[in-house]
C-alpha cells in the first residue's frame, strides 16, 4: 500500500558549505519561518538560513506528489550483527559501540554470541541505521522480518559512492 505526499521540489545549482548534494540534482525541502529543511544525498536533514538556500537551490515552489511506500510500512524490524568469528572483529566492536552508543571494552564485553540483537524499529529507522551507520563497517548483519527496502538501499549507496 503506498500513501500520497506532496513536497516542494527544488534543484542544487551550488554546492552549499555542509551537507552532500550534488549539483542538479532535485531535492524536496520544507518551508520553515526564514528557513528551509531539506535532506540531503546521505539522508541528513539540514536546516539552511534562507539567504543561504537561495544562492545554492533555485526552481522553487515546484510542488510534486510520490508515493512513498515506507510511511505505511508499521513493521518492526531488528538487525542483528554476524559475528565472523567467536572472537568479535575490530569492525564488529565498533558497529556495535556506535549504535548503542557504549565504549569498546563494553561492546566487547556484550558480543558473546554469534548473533547479537543491535537494533529494532520501524522502516525508516533502520534505513538510517543501515546509510548512516552500518554501511561504513565491514560486517555482517542479518534484518528480520526480511526487510523489502534493501535493495533500494543498496542503489541509493552504490549510487553514493559512484560504484
Amino acid at each position: 500500500m503506498f500513501i500520497e505526499a506532496k513536497c516542494c521540489m527544488c534543484r542544487c545549482v551550488r554546492l552549499p558549505s555542509y551537507g552532500k548534494f550534488t549539483v542538479d540534482s532535485c531535492y524536496g525541502f520544507d518551508y520553515l519561518i526564514d528557513a528551509e529543511k531539506i535532506i540531503d544525498d546521505l539522508g541528513n536533514e539540514i536546516v539552511f538560513p534562507e539567504t543561504i538556500f537561495k544562492l545554492c537551490f533555485g526552481n522553487l515552489g515546484e510542488w510534486v506528489t510520490a508515493y512513498c511506500p515506507m510511511s505505511m510500512d508499521h513493521t518492526v524490524y531488528s538487525i542483528f550483527l554476524i559475528l565472523h568469528d567467536t572472537i568479535p572483529s575490530l569492525d564488529e566492536i565498533k558497529a556495535y559501540a556506535k549504535i548503542k552508543k557504549v565504549n569498546y571494552l563494553q561492546a566487547r564485553k556484550a558480543l558473546i554470541y554469534k548473533r547479537n540483537l543491535l537494533v529494532s524499529g520501524d522502516a525508516y529507522d533502520i534505513r538510517n541505521i543501515i546509510l548512516e551507520k552500518l554501511n561504513t563497517f565491514q560486517i555482517q548483519y542479518e534484518i528480520e522480518p526480511p526487510y523489502p527496502y534493501i535493495e533500494l538501499i543498496r542503489q541509493q549507496t552504490s549510487h553514493l559512492s559512484g560504484s
